[in-house]
């Protein structure tokens, strides 16, 4: 009798230590564009460490992602288009992902409005980059308002002013 206790014991010891180790909790990180101010969900779901940071870098047109990691583990980041994507023309290209700088294969699933990735690192891993060939755009909406409003005006004065050549 003892020795089915002490069984069911092990087993409910050892189902609470390594769950946590296996499971993905599903989080949410916003990133914020610090030129237009507008703010981006990431959802992800983390094993093996905890997320620190979710970044934006322009120059490089890539997603930073800072973390502690203590285990092996996985990242799935759901990110949306309009924060980054990766297109060769019109269609859809495939992401860079480094590993703490190091080229690493990945898998990925798509939507029109978003890309997910699942991600595999090592422990002690500091950092992973996701690059596309475009984030947040430079000029947001305002810019197409800015320059609708440009066109209209130069239209109105030429109109207006019925400028003629002076021959």
């Amino acid at each position: 009798m003892h020795g089915v206790s002490y069984g069911i014991m092990v087993i409910i010891l050892f189902s609470m230590g390594a769950a946590p180790v296996f499971a993905q909790a599903q989080q949410q990180f916003t990133v914020k564009d610090e030129h237009s101010g507008q703010s981006y969900s990431v959802n992800y779901g983390i094993s093996g460490a905890t997320v620190d940071d979710v970044s934006i870098n322009p120059q490089d047109t890539s997603l930073i992602v800072s973390l502690k990691s203590s285990n092996d583990g996985n990242l799935t980041l759901t990110m949306p288009r309009s924060l980054i994507d990766a297109k060769a023309g019109t269609a859809d290209d495939q992401f860079f992902v480094l590993v703490d700088g190091a080229d690493t294969d990945f898998t990925e699933q798509k939507t029109n409005s978003d890309r997910t990735i699942t991600v595999s690192f090592p422990q002690d891993t500091r950092q992973i980059e996701i690059i596309g060939t475009q984030v947040v755009p430079e000029f947001g909406g305002l810019s197409f308002l800015v320059l609708a409003v440009a066109i209209i005006s130069i239209v109105a004065i030429s109109a207006k002013t019925r400028l003629k050549p002076s021959w």
